[in-house]
């Protein structure tokens, strides 16, 4: 049944005004995405305006809307935003690549999920698509269509009061069908406790966001139900996380969020943010529409991906989602659900006292001023000018998730940055901000792949405690290559410290390629062996054997590799040692060995037994255990020694000194294993 009534309900609460203000301290009065209730009217055009808006028209059902009067966008207008992906939207919208979206977890929607194993316990083998859920003529079932109105009195009495009663509701402003599942939801909605608390709670909710969502979707020329799938994919809820990873009201995945131009890095992550996601969510659902012709479709593949739908699409050469549905494996029964979900609650919402919550007040609508922030600005600093704590600020600004104000970078240093902060706090804050005395300047580092907390606390000369208070690092988190770090800015004429000079071992074996040069990476506790041999622009195959390497086992944080790389080869994004910048020492080597026991205080040393001793005698002397001699000299503790066989201790430098009991002590010239007949082969 195509929907003739789009009549859309006054349930939503008035939005309050955005008040921007100028870094300088001048307010000026704004609305936010959009003002006013859910019916929006057209704005008086020219006869040029009307004239050229005509030739571009866009069907009746897929207008663009009118911009908002006064938009107030997150960021100024000169700021620089992650860019859209057009290549990978023109996929969506016209190519093949995937975009997976996964729903997150609230416990009304949870309850639904609950509900629905009760209502659709299995697959609904062999029902024919349309409102045929049981109660209607057989011949109505068979035609696999939505009832005509003037159809339903031969049907049964229940049927013909369903009919009578759907009549009677406005429909959203997208075509709607009143598919069995559709009603059954209604009927759950509308006839069974669990399904009138659900809608209690969401009829609460939807005034904290709903007509402001509802403005940018009309303005990017969508129809304004749409919304209600952001009310079932996250409760309306926007900070909420999946475990895929989804976040925020439109639980956007990263990459997809990238794509329609959100920022997500470790400072901002405006899938956050309700206003900047609804733009996101408008555009991607213009795409899928523009991909698959119906929003029924559109709304399968924001749910499963549109990749997987059109597989179904042309494996079942149907682009029906009502036939799909029915058909065997050829869409998720999750996804079978989605749709009717979306359009049941959007009958609701515009129906709510047919539904018996008409008088549930709806939450205060979120309002708050805007003010302009320069880059690295802590948000605890702006909570502080605002008079507010810096919890409720964080809530205000969830999206700047290390709680401070991104820090300034190359061509961004001079852009400011939008902060919410409660209503008629604006001016006082952007005032207290700037007669707030200057603090510690901050410099910024830019992360590499290698880089650990500890190495960029010491080239930027701070400690690591400063740095995960000044960059709201988590406890565990690790650095990810091409993130910003801020830290105090150094005195004039400093700058950073040299990488301290590397003590490295290499292999025995010797490796030359005319026109590579030698690099030396040390592996992270999150590098894989193919992840750094990507970095370095080499084969794990190559790693392997330059560094004497078992290529099916881990790399372990600390582990340093060589690499023989192009000598033009961009390594900007990995932290490398260059073979100038390393003392190299040959595994086994005397060097080698005298070097890291030198490292714990001892010195290695020769020493000739007498005959009859044991390792465990000659240990004993030295302070090292059996054990320790065993591993040292690859023979049991219990062997009997030869008069002048020579023995390798480990020995502090207060027991080596005055050692004469069993011949003088000497360093080794050369390391080679005492026994190599005992060797593994």
């Amino acid at each position: 049944m195509v929907a003739t009534n789009h009549r859309m309900s006054t349930f939503v609460g008035r939005w309050a005004s955005w008040v921007v203000l100028a870094a300088i301290g001048a307010a000026t009065p704004g609305a936010a995405w959009a003002a006013g209730n859910a019916t929006i009217k057209p704005a008086a055009k020219s006869a040029a305006a009307k004239s050229a808006a005509a030739k571009s028209a866009a069907p009746a059902d897929h207008r663009r809307g009118r911009a908002p009067k006064s938009p107030a966008p997150t960021l100024p207008v000169n700021a620089t935003r992650a860019s859209e992906d057009l290549g990978a939207r023109r996929g969506v919208a016209g190519a093949t690549p995937e975009a997976y979206l996964e729903r997150a977890t609230d416990p009304e929607l949870k309850a639904l999920r609950a509900a629905e194993k009760v209502l659709f316990p299995e697959l609904l083998s062999g029902f024919t698509a349309g409102w045929s859920w049981g109660r209607l003529d057989p011949s109505v079932q068979d035609g696999g269509l939505p009832p005509a109105i003037e159809a339903l009195p031969s049907a049964k009495v229940d049927a013909a009061r369903d009919a009578e009663w759907l009549a009677s509701l406005a429909l959203p402003d997208f075509p709607v069908r009143l598919d069995r599942r559709v009603v059954e939801y209604l009927h759950f909605y509308r006839d069974t406790e669990k399904g009138r608390a659900i809608l209690q709670v969401w009829a609460r909710k939807v005034g904290r966001f709903t007509a402001p969502m509802v403005g940018e979707l009309a303005k990017a020329g969508l129809p304004r139900d749409l919304v209600w799938i952001s009310l079932i994919e996250s409760g309306h809820n926007p900070t909420i996380y999946s475990a895929a990873g989804a976040a925020g009201i439109w639980q956007f995945i990263p990459d997809s969020a990238r794509m329609y131009g959100l920022t997500v890095d470790k400072w901002v992550d405006e899938r956050l943010d309700p206003l900047r996601a609804t733009q996101a969510a408008g555009k991607y659902l213009s795409d899928l529409y523009q991909r698959f012709g119906s929003w029924e479709l559109a709304m399968a593949a924001y749910n499963m991906g549109h990749g997987g739908l059109m597989r179904s699409v042309v494996k079942y050469n149907s682009n029906d989602f009502w036939k799909l549905s029915t058909l065997e494996a050829a869409l998720p029964w999750e996804t079978a659900l989605y749709v009717p979900k979306v359009f049941a609650l959007a009958i609701v919402m515009n129906n709510r006292r047919a539904f018996g919550i008409g008088d549930v007040p709806l939450d205060p609508a979120v309002s708050f001023d805007t003010v302009y922030v320069r880059p690295g600005v802590s948000l605890e600093d702006v909570a502080r000018a605002a008079g507010i704590p810096v919890d409720s600020l964080r809530t205000m600004n969830p999206h700047y998730v290390s709680g401070r104000i991104p820090p300034p970078s190359g061509e961004d240093a001079s852009v400011k940055w939008a902060v919410r902060v409660p209503s008629g706090a604006g001016r006082k804050t952007t005032t207290a901000l700037a007669d707030a005395p200057l603090r510690a300047k901050l410099a910024t580092f830019v992360v590499r792949q290698g880089d650990t907390l500890e190495t960029v606390a010491y080239r930027c000369r701070t400690t690591s405690e400063r740095l995960v208070a000044l960059n709201g690092l988590r406890e565990g988190e690790t650095l990810s290559a091409g993130s910003v770090l801020t830290y105090p800015a150094l005195a004039a004429g400093q700058t950073l410290a040299e990488d301290r000079e590397e003590v490295i071992g290499v292999p025995a074996k010797q490796f030359a390629y005319p026109g590579r040069k030698r690099v030396f990476y040390r592996a992270t506790s999150d590098d894989s062996l193919d992840g750094v041999a990507q970095s370095l622009g080499v084969t794990p195959q190559e790693l392997a054997v330059w560094n004497e390497l078992d290529a099916g086992a881990k790399l372990i944080s600390g582990m340093v590799v060589q690499a023989f790389v192009p000598q033009q080869a961009s390594l900007s994004r990995i932290r490398v040692v260059n073979e100038g910048q390393a003392a190299l020492l040959r595994v086994g080597s005397v060097e080698f060995l005298e070097h890291h026991e030198q490292l714990q205080g001892r010195k290695r040393l020769l020493v000739r037994a007498k005959s009859g001793e044991t390792l465990s005698a000659i240990g004993k002397r030295y302070g090292l255990s059996a054990g320790m001699m065993e591993r040292i000299n690859h023979m049991s503790r219990a062997t009997v020694l030869e008069q002048g066989q020579e023995v390798i201790v480990y020995a502090t430098k207060n027991k080596s000194d005055g050692e004469t009991a069993s011949g003088e002590g000497r360093p080794l010239a050369r390391v080679s294993a005492p026994r190599p007949d005992l060797l593994p082969q």
